[in-house]
């Protein structure tokens, strides 16, 4: 037999994998680290579903001295496909709920473009100065969250509950917020410009100052909400 015919087991050839990632990332000058949505991109190159990873994860934390068998195998499958190939992943799309453990490790990036947060748990985070740009926040909630001056210009926050939560100086242009929930919340100077804020309920907000330019304000609930100085220049308010 042809050694590159030979069969080489399980056990070895995660360690090879193991070993040659190591080497290829020294060589580099950088170190193996990886957060988790690299992690499940290097579990779709291996087509290895996302529930097997975060499952995976969970058994890493419950015990730590005994990872499963296959979870060798994306490790070095992922030093070597995400450090060969320079990727900046954040978050794939189609992830439904995504764990606090996920959330965690995107949001300490600080940047977090189009990074999907849908209908997660963000109850009084700091998202102060967050680059969230294009992020799925789709019937997330974010009661009493402070996402002061954070970039979410073209973000998806449908149904997303926003009560009390502080958004001064938030850039929200382009970001579709249809049927979301601002009641109370603070929108001091926030730019809405070309925002979907459709059916949107912003009872008694602070809307001091807020750019609503060729915004679409369609059945919206602005009860008790503070307009003052706030540019409606082209916003489109017909039912």
């Amino acid at each position: 037999m042809e050694p590159s015919q030979h069969r080489i087991p399980e056990h070895l050839a995660a360690e090879i994998f193991r070993r040659a990632a190591r080497l290829h990332l020294e060589s580099q000058g950088q170190l193996p680290s990886y957060s988790v949505n690299e992690l499940l991109e290097a579990g779709q190159a291996a087509q290895i579903p996302s529930e097997y990873i975060h499952q995976a994860i969970a058994e890493l934390h419950a015990s730590p001295k005994r990872p499963p068998r296959w979870f060798a195998w994306l490790v070095p499958l992922g030093i070597l496909v995400l450090g060969g190939s320079g990727w900046h992943f954040v978050s794939r799309p189609g992830l439904e709920h995504p764990t606090a453990l996920t959330i965690e490790q995107q949001l300490r990036q600080k940047v977090c473009r189009q990074c999907a947060f849908n209908g997660a748990d963000l109850r009084g985070r700091n998202l102060s100065g967050l680059d969230l740009r294009g992020a799925n926040l789709r019937g997330a909630d974010l009661t009493g969250a402070n996402l002061s001056q954070a970039d979410l210009q073209g973000a998806d926050l449908r149904g997303a509950i926003l009560d009390q939560a502080n958004l001064s100086s938030t850039n929200l242009a382009g970001a579709n917020l249809s049927g979301a929930s601002f009641q109370q919340a603070n929108l001091a100077a926030a730019d809405l410009s070309g925002a979907i804020l459709q059916s949107a309920q912003l009872v008694a907000a602070n809307l001091t100052g807020v750019q609503l330019q060729a915004s679409r304000l369609q059945g919206s609930n602005f009860t008790g909400a503070d307009l003052s100085f706030a540019n409606l220049q082209g916003a489109d308010v017909t039912s």
